[in-house]
């Protein structure tokens, strides 16, 4: 019954409304009239069937939206829960982390400590064990009594070797050569010849360390002089005359003599 008033409304005249047209039967009319009708009923349920299509394909449309708002929604929950993992398992590792290190630098501080104290007293038994090596010499005049006379610059040979610990002195030259690096001290005692000036120098590599002048008229009178050097390994310390001069040699009281000893390292 709706449809005929849709119909009705659509056409916009009444259903009892006679024909216009004087010569058209009623019957015609009713034809002509119903064709109309059934053409837009027709018409009406197409548009219905049309709308009711879309409506379905909106309601279909509308649930696919909410399945996927819902696996949206489980998505973002499963995510906000690796979050929360992640962040536990990040903070743990951080504070491990953390923990292992400091525990690593307390044992390597225990560690160098340890090695410290290893090492220095190490350094003491090291030091306790280093002994100066024995190194010394010492010799005179050959054992002729009498008169030795030197010319100027005449290196002064004290052949007669009484000690020469380290072999480093040689009794044809004179010459001491220094077997071990170190602070030496060196020492000369010479007796001028009576009526002779004597002038000698203590010689390292050829510069002067000490110089000892002497002159005694009448009398045989033994003089003395010293020095220290730093010498390193292979230089050489002698004895030698500055000038011409006589030195007097006996052998019981009154000695000519060169020696020399290592000091400190």
């Amino acid at each position: 019954m709706w449809r005929w008033l849709v119909l009705m409304v659509l056409l916009g005249t009444p259903l009892a409304a006679e024909p216009s047209c004087p010569v058209c039967s009623k019957y015609d009319y009713e034809v002509s009239l119903l064709e109309r009708v059934l053409s837009n009923e027709l018409a009406l349920k197409n548009t219905l069937d049309k709308i009711s299509e879309t409506h379905a394909k909106v309601e279909d449309t509308l649930k696919a939206i909410q399945g996927e708002n819902v696996k949206l929604n489980h998505a973002m929950t499963a995510l906000e829960i690796k979050k929360k993992e992640m962040d536990e398992r990040l903070n743990n590792s951080i504070s491990s982390g953390i923990t292992n290190v400091s525990e690593t630098i307390s044992e390597m501080k225990t560690n160098v400590q340890v090695l410290v104290a290893k090492t220095e007293k190490e350094l003491e038994a090291m030091k306790e064990q280093i002994v100066v090596p024995l190194v010394i010499f010492h010799a005179q005049l050959n054992y002729v009594n009498g008169k030795h006379t030197f010319t100027d610059n005449q290196a002064v040979v004290f052949k007669t070797v009484l000690v020469n610990e380290g072999r480093g002195y040689d009794p044809a030259t004179g010459h001491f050569t220094a077997s071990v690096a170190g602070v030496y001290m060196f020492a000369v005692q010479f007796c001028p010849y009576a009526g002779s000036s004597v002038y000698l120098e203590i010689t390292h590599e050829g510069k002067p360390l000490q110089r000892s002048y002497h002159y005694e008229k009448d009398t045989y009178v033994c003089v003395s002089m010293q020095a220290f050097a730093k010498v390193a390994m292979g230089e050489k310390v002698w004895v030698r005359s500055i000038s011409s001069g006589d030195l007097y040699h006996y052998e019981s009281h009154q000695w000519s003599s060169f020696a020399g000893f290592l000091v400190h390292l």
